[in-house]
């Protein structure tokens, strides 16, 4: 058969991909070196012509397996084929056997390897030359295939293309398996032996051979040693004892019987337990230092195999230079590493002190030796007693040296563990165990006003626990609590609840199972104010999800409150989680909230009252006793709540306003307006229910709506969504003015969202711009519209025309580095500087005017406010109205926190659809011309019949 020709190689080279390149034949990254080189064909070249062969020698002893010479007539022009074991693959049929390596690929660093199995292909016959490649070649094309569907087999069906890895060289029971496999089928003619002695083989090198590495020999040190080292005492002790007692050599020896070994044995069990210790300790030291030997002895072949030059012939690194490299690792892996090296030292120095001890000393028991050395190393003052010899005070002296050094660095060891696990506590990193706390994941401005409103909720329990997890340093978080709570301006009130902080990633289900979500009462996720909105917002996404993928939160009964900043992305929640979370959106609650206030004085405080905790606030729940009965019949059903919804057992849903004949249904929940939630009871229902006693509503008189003129004072980011919300709330031909320092160029692409966005389709409000700053009074005294090209359009107007102006904390100087307080002082100055302007005007027109001409008084302007300690400042400027943002925000997420369900409420009062809010005049229910004094519930009856109250 011509080899140029085998099937078997060109498929080979074809599943390799390249054969005509040269086999690499000192790869240092190559575990095995061929000893062959491919030609054009893939085959090896000749033994004359093959440079490769002249180094078969070199090449041999360099990587320590044997190859055979094939048949042949002439044994100096014989091929050396690499013979190998396949090891660590993913087929469990072809591991632990043997094969020959055909070809190999440099680009792709794998080796075709043709596997040897079978009589037709016994690794022992291919080892001592009976067949080669050629006869396996042509004994597979004789073969007769019992499958029709293996007719197109070939040799690569028994070629396997493998990494380095998987691959081994012969090692000595691999070779003398092969011998003694050779000689069961070729001299005894036993193949089925040959079956047997490779079973045994494997046998042996899966679970005799592995146990017996140098560094694993110490385990029968300690089975046998100690029972050899205790029958030849007992064997001196009593042949001493007979050769002593029997001066005479005529007397019989007393015989050695196993009865007198264990009576001796049991004698001398300290001598047995100090021997097995002293060879249990010394063969663990012995293990690790033989292990350590092995990889510095691999690391140092691999490192001069990268070496080139000159520098071949130096070492790759110094002795003291691996030891400080291994001595380092060990530090920085394993925090007992310390430990485990002083018990090391400890024990070496009492083995090696009861040694010496033991020879010279007159007393030859271990366990005495071992007794003294350790009081030698324990305490210094024991070696004083020593005998008065030499040496033994020079071994006492060198011990109790030893062992004032192993009890200095035990101190260290023992003061550095407790200050690191001091640091520790310190830096929060231990576990909460707890149940039915709130956990607040993240830091935020927000954060200590969200604290207050839960320690305002939890007073009526006595207190409870609040848990922050967050980036920020713990230390730092605890100080700005302190701070808080130390202020004399508007301090943090805690009310006995604690707070607890750790820091941590809270993306991390390590992290949250270290706060104990999974055992918490809710959870509230506050987004990041140092990214981007929408990368803030990606990111809560992510906190939902890695709290949705915790399976042990999934299951429990907490929900999770999760704060957003840009309302376009609140879908994205339901996606991910649906009814999983509930998303409050912080800019769109603000926004809202200025709207109505500005459209309706006074109502600012009413909204504060009613979304914290410190006043009345949201409470539902279900009172049996009211089941059947009518929403109008149960207005005044409660002496301290006012009840405005129900919460449907049927479908879930929550009903604000409901009408008046709403049946209350067995398992729905009453929605009020109470202090607390256990400040109120469900009374005796005596008050009369009579319309006639109640009265009759005053005549209606229809309010005619008319057209107004805002102005929106500094720039928002969401200023294209309170601009919709404003749109839907106003007459047809009212007026929205834009007062900021944006160009008004760019106030275009910011009011699209830079493309987010569509244009604004308003069918209420015209737009006009103005370009200029809150704070300068010059830009305020006369309002003029611009057009996009920052050209005047002709429209102006002055402060008193407004019916209402809207302060807003101005996005510009936020972007521009402001914080809280300056953002505030700018609202501040902004307010007395239109106030001012205000009242100049207002008198002004009232002189040129006269006394019989009724003149409006200018609107009071509504400023929002971030921070909690300008409140004090605002009786001082004369404000009448404000928004306190991140305190209406906080009680939001507070409440929300305490009863998912109040996020519907507050989106329900909150929508210009839904039932809003609003201050009305007594007389709108009352005839003060007839009726001078009514009862609370009789206004509430009669707004209840107009389904306001």
């Amino acid at each position: 058969m011509n080899r140029n020709s085998s099937p078997s190689r060109n498929a080979i080279a074809n599943r390799l991909g390249s054969i005509d390149e040269e086999i690499e034949l000192d790869n240092p990254h190559d575990p095995i070196r061929i000893l062959c080189r491919l030609g054009e064909d893939g085959v090896s070249p000749s033994g004359s012509s093959g440079k490769p062969l002249d180094r078969r020698a070199q090449l041999r002893r360099k990587v320590s397996f044997f190859s055979s010479p094939l048949n042949g007539g002439d044994t100096s022009s014989r091929e050396e084929i690499p013979m190998v074991k396949i090891i660590n693959t993913s087929r469990s049929d072809i591991n632990g056997k043997f094969g020959y390596v055909n070809s190999y690929s440099g680009t792709k660093e794998r080796y075709a390897v043709t596997l040897l199995d079978g009589e037709k292909m016994h690794p022992a016959l291919f080892y001592f030359g009976v067949q080669g490649p050629d006869d396996i070649e042509n004994m597979r094309e004789s073969l007769q295939y019992s499958n029709p569907s293996d007719q197109n087999h070939d040799a690569a069906n028994t070629t396997f293309i493998l990494p380095p890895t998987a691959l081994t060289r012969l090692k000595f029971l691999d070779t003398a398996s092969l011998f003694f496999q050779y000689v069961a089928i070729r001299t005894l003619g036993r193949p089925q032996w040959a079956n047997y002695i490779e079973q045994t083989m494997q046998f042996l090198q899966r679970n005799v051979v592995a146990t017996l590495r140098l560094e694993n020999f110490s385990f029968f040190f300690l089975l046998i040693l100690p029972i050899s080292m205790a029958r030849l005492h007992i064997m001196l002790l009593h042949q001493w004892e007979a050769w002593s007692a029997n001066d005479s050599p005529g007397k019989k020896v007393v015989p050695l019987t196993l009865s007198n070994m264990i009576e001796s044995i049991s004698n001398h069990k300290g001598e047995f337990f100090t021997i097995s210790l002293l060879l249990m300790g010394t063969s663990t030291i012995a293990r690790f230092i033989i292990s350590e030997y092995r990889l510095v002895k691999e690391k140092a072949e691999a490192m001069l195999s990268y070496q080139t030059g000159e520098s071949q012939n130096k070492k790759a690194f110094s002795t003291t230079e691996m030891f400080e490299y291994r001595i380092d690792y060990y530090f920085s892996t394993s925090k007992w590493a310390k430990v485990a090296l002083l018990l090391s030292f400890t024990f070496m120095l009492i083995a090696v002190g009861a040694g010496c001890l033991v020879v010279f000393m007159d007393d030859h028991s271990i366990s005495n030796a071992v007794w003294i050395a350790w009081t030698y190393v324990a305490d210094p003052g024991t070696h004083a007693d020593c005998p008065e010899t030499f040496l033994i005070r020079m071994i006492s002296f060198a011990v109790t040296l030893g062992g004032m050094l192993i009890f200095a660095l035990m101190i260290g060891i023992i003061s550095d563990y407790i200050a690191e696990k001091v640091d520790d506590l310190k830096k929060g990193k231990s576990r909460i165990i707890d149940i039915d706390h709130t956990v607040i994941l993240g830091w935020n401005d927000k954060s200590l006003a969200i604290i207050q409103q839960v320690a305002l909720a939890n007073e009526s329990e006595g207190g409870g626990t609040i848990v922050v997890l967050a980036t920020n340093d713990k230390e730092e978080l605890e100080e700005t609590l302190a701070s808080a709570v130390a202020s004399n301006e508007n301090p943090l009130r805690l009310l006995g609840t604690e707070v607890i902080f750790r820091s941590g990633n809270p993306l991390l289900e390590s992290e949250l199972r270290r706060v104990s979500t999974q055992t918490a009462r809710s959870v509230v996720s506050l987004s990041s104010e140092d990214l981007d909105p929408d990368e803030s917002d990606s990111t809560q996404v992510r906190q939902v999800m890695a709290l949705k993928a915790f399976d042990e939160f999934v299951g429990s009964k907490c929900h999770v409150v999760v704060e957003v900043q840009d309302v376009d992305n609140k879908e994205l929640f339901p996606l991910v989680a649906p009814d999983f979370a509930e998303v409050v959106v912080t800019h769109d609650i603000i926004g809202r909230l200025m709207i109505q206030c500005a459209r309706c004085p006074g109502l600012a405080s009413v909204l504060e009252e009613m979304m914290g905790f410190e006043g009345s606030e949201f409470y539902f729940e279900e009172w049996a006793e009211l089941s059947g009965k009518t929403f109008y019949d149960i207005t005044c059903r409660f002496d301290d709540a006012i009840p405005i919804g129900v919460k449907s057992s049927r479908d879930g849903n929550v009903y604000i306003n409901p009408e008046n004949d709403f049946t209350i249904s067995d398992g729905d929940k009453i929605l009020v307006l109470a202090e607390d939630n256990d400040s109120y009871e469900v009374n005796d229902g005596t008050y009369n229910i009579n319309i006639k006693s109640v009265g009759k509503i005053p005549k209606l008189v229809d309010e005619k709506l008319k057209v107004e003129k805002i102005m929106f004072c500094g720039w928002r980011r969401d200023m294209a969504d309170m601009i919709v919300q404003l749109d839907e709330y106003v007459e047809k031909g009212s007026e929205l003015w834009l007062f900021n320092m944006v160009p008004a160029r760019e106030r275009a692409s910011l009011l699209r969202d830079k493309g987010n966005k569509e244009d604004l389709e308003l069918e209420n409000l015209k737009i006009c711009n103005v370009v200029g700053n809150p704070v300068i009074r010059r830009d305020l005294n006369y309002i003029r519209a611009v057009d996009n090209d920052g050209k005047p359009t002709g429209d102006e107007t002055t402060l008193d025309l407004f019916d209402s102006i809207l302060i807003l904390a101005d996005a510009v100087a936020i972007e521009n580095g402001a914080n809280m307080m300056s953002c505030d002082s700018r609202s501040l100055s902004s307010l007395l500087i239109i106030q001012d302007i205000q009242k100049k005007m207002y008198e002004a027109r009232k002189l040129k005017a006269g006394v019989d001409e009724d003149i409006q008084e200018p609107c009071s302007p509504i400023s929002e406010i971030l921070d909690t300690r300008t409140k004090s400042l605002l009786s001082v400027a004369n404000c009448k109205g404000y928004i306190m943002s991140n305190q209406i925000i906080s009680s939001v997420i507070a409440q929300v926190s305490e009863e998912k369900d109040i996020n519907i409420v507050l989106r329900e009062i909150l929508t210009a659809e839904g039932s809003e809010t609003y201050i009305r005049s007594v007389s709108r229910y009352v005839d003060l011309e007839k009726e001078d004094e009514l009862s609370f519930w009789d206004i509430g009856f009669r707004a209840r019949q107009l389904r306001e109250g």
